[in-house]
Protein backbone atom coordinates (compact mmCIF):
# COMPACT_ATOMS: atom_id res chain seq x y z
CA UNK A 1 0.00 0.00 0.00
CA UNK A 2 1.30 3.08 -1.03
CA UNK A 3 0.40 4.67 2.32
CA UNK A 4 2.72 2.40 4.16
CA UNK A 5 5.42 3.86 2.17
CA UNK A 6 7.55 6.14 4.70
CA UNK A 7 8.31 9.63 3.64
CA UNK A 8 6.82 9.15 0.17
CA UNK A 9 3.59 11.83 -0.27
CA UNK A 10 0.82 10.04 -2.44
CA UNK A 11 -1.00 11.14 -5.32
CA UNK A 12 -3.97 9.82 -7.47
CA UNK A 13 -4.47 11.20 -10.58
CA UNK A 14 -8.02 11.80 -11.21
CA UNK A 15 -10.10 10.09 -13.43
CA UNK A 16 -11.38 13.75 -15.26
CA UNK A 17 -8.48 15.48 -17.00
CA UNK A 18 -10.00 18.61 -17.30
CA UNK A 19 -8.42 22.31 -16.28
CA UNK A 20 -9.80 22.10 -13.06
CA UNK A 21 -8.68 18.55 -12.42
CA UNK A 22 -5.39 18.89 -13.42
CA UNK A 23 -4.30 22.63 -11.53
CA UNK A 24 -5.34 20.65 -8.67
CA UNK A 25 -3.16 17.62 -9.38
CA UNK A 26 -0.54 19.88 -10.20
CA UNK A 27 -0.64 22.22 -6.72
CA UNK A 28 -1.36 18.81 -4.76
CA UNK A 29 1.82 17.71 -6.80
CA UNK A 30 4.27 20.68 -5.91
CA UNK A 31 3.27 20.62 -2.36
CA UNK A 32 4.07 16.88 -2.08
CA UNK A 33 7.98 17.53 -3.86
CA UNK A 34 8.46 20.42 -1.73
CA UNK A 35 7.88 18.49 1.32
CA UNK A 36 10.40 16.26 0.62
CA UNK A 37 10.53 12.53 0.20
CA UNK A 38 9.11 11.16 -2.58
CA UNK A 39 5.97 11.17 -4.42
CA UNK A 40 3.81 8.16 -6.00
CA UNK A 41 1.21 8.57 -8.22
CA UNK A 42 -2.31 6.62 -8.13
CA UNK A 43 -3.06 6.53 -11.81
CA UNK A 44 -5.88 3.60 -11.55
CA UNK A 45 -8.60 6.29 -11.84
CA UNK A 46 -7.36 7.02 -15.46
CA UNK A 47 -8.13 4.49 -18.02
CA UNK A 48 -5.77 6.89 -20.16
CA UNK A 49 -3.32 9.69 -20.00
CA UNK A 50 -4.11 12.90 -21.75
CA UNK A 51 -1.65 14.81 -23.12
CA UNK A 52 -1.81 17.68 -20.49
CA UNK A 53 -1.85 14.60 -18.02
CA UNK A 54 1.95 13.57 -19.30
CA UNK A 55 2.66 17.37 -19.21
CA UNK A 56 1.70 17.24 -15.22
CA UNK A 57 3.48 14.40 -14.35
CA UNK A 58 6.84 15.05 -16.59
CA UNK A 59 6.69 18.03 -14.33
CA UNK A 60 6.31 15.78 -11.28
CA UNK A 61 9.05 13.68 -12.28
CA UNK A 62 11.60 16.35 -13.32
CA UNK A 63 10.84 18.05 -9.77
CA UNK A 64 11.32 14.82 -8.02
CA UNK A 65 14.83 14.55 -9.74
CA UNK A 66 16.20 18.20 -9.12
CA UNK A 67 15.31 17.09 -5.43
CA UNK A 68 16.78 14.18 -5.60
CA UNK A 69 13.61 12.19 -4.23
CA UNK A 70 11.84 9.27 -5.47
CA UNK A 71 8.86 9.20 -7.89
CA UNK A 72 6.95 6.40 -9.69
CA UNK A 73 3.77 5.74 -11.43
CA UNK A 74 1.57 2.93 -9.68
CA UNK A 75 -1.45 1.73 -11.35
CA UNK A 76 -1.02 2.47 -14.59
CA UNK A 77 -3.30 0.82 -17.28
CA UNK A 78 -1.41 -0.95 -20.25
CA UNK A 79 -3.14 1.67 -22.56
CA UNK A 80 -1.69 4.72 -21.13
CA UNK A 81 1.60 2.52 -20.54
CA UNK A 82 1.54 1.85 -24.33
CA UNK A 83 0.68 5.60 -24.84
CA UNK A 84 3.88 6.83 -23.22
CA UNK A 85 6.27 4.62 -24.81
CA UNK A 86 5.05 5.45 -28.36
CA UNK A 87 5.27 8.73 -27.40
CA UNK A 88 8.75 8.02 -26.00
CA UNK A 89 7.97 8.53 -22.20
CA UNK A 90 8.29 4.94 -20.80
CA UNK A 91 10.63 6.42 -18.15
CA UNK A 92 7.82 7.53 -16.44
CA UNK A 93 6.95 3.99 -16.48
CA UNK A 94 10.69 2.84 -15.05
CA UNK A 95 11.09 5.99 -12.42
Amino acid sequence: MIDAVPDVSPLALPSGTGPAELEAMLRAAQRAARAGGGVVVDCSAAPFLATSAVQVLLALQRACRAREQAFALVGVSEPAAAYLRLAGLAGLLDA
